[in-house]
């Protein structure tokens, strides 16, 4: 959609989206802290890295998670033509979880292998998953924001990636 044609409303989304996808991407890097010691040199320096493995793994995950979350949010809204309130509410539901997502990659970067940690992370993950399908589905059912001529093949190729699907599924 050109830009011209963007409605105030929309692009305001828009802008806000991009914020909070920034920072949650830079509040997750603020996790990756050595401890504190004054004697970290040398081999207690390599090992002190080492033992952060955790942090750094529970980063990259998460960092690909909201990168894939911000890819599918801009594809979805490429192919948006209307606003409406709805819409604001549900883009404004899934943002809240990828606001959200840096608490539990502390979490489990503190408790990889805890069983607790690791159901709260991947249910904060598949939340907010949902919550991007609810914002398609809403988006596409009966073509009520997005163009009225998209085919119900589109459609549904767009609903399978915003389920994670990689393209052999959509075929």
């Amino acid at each position: 959609m050109p830009e011209a044609e963007l409605d105030l409303r929309l692009q305001r989304l828009l802008f806000f989206s991009d914020g909070v996808y920034a920072i949650a991407v830079t509040l997750l890097a603020v996790e990756l802290v050595l401890p504190e010691a004054a004697d970290l040199h040398g081999d207690a320096l390599l090992r002190s890295l080492l033992e952060s493995w955790p942090r750094v793994l529970a980063f990259l995950t998460s960092f690909v998670f909201i990168a894939n979350f911000w890819v599918g949010h801009n594809m979805l809204f490429y192919r948006l033509r209307r606003f409406d309130g709805g819409l604001m509410w549900l883009a404004l539901l899934q943002l809240l979880g990828i606001a959200f997502l840096p608490f539990p990659t502390s979490v489990i970067g503190e408790h990889a292998s805890d069983l607790v940690a690791q159901q709260f992370y991947f249910g904060t993950v598949l939340v907010t998953g949902l919550a991007v399908a609810a914002l398609w589905w809403y988006m596409s059912s009966g073509n009520r924001l997005v163009d009225r001529d998209l085919s119900p093949q589109d459609i549904r190729r767009t609903y399978l990636i915003s389920l994670g699907c990689l393209s052999p599924c959509s075929s």
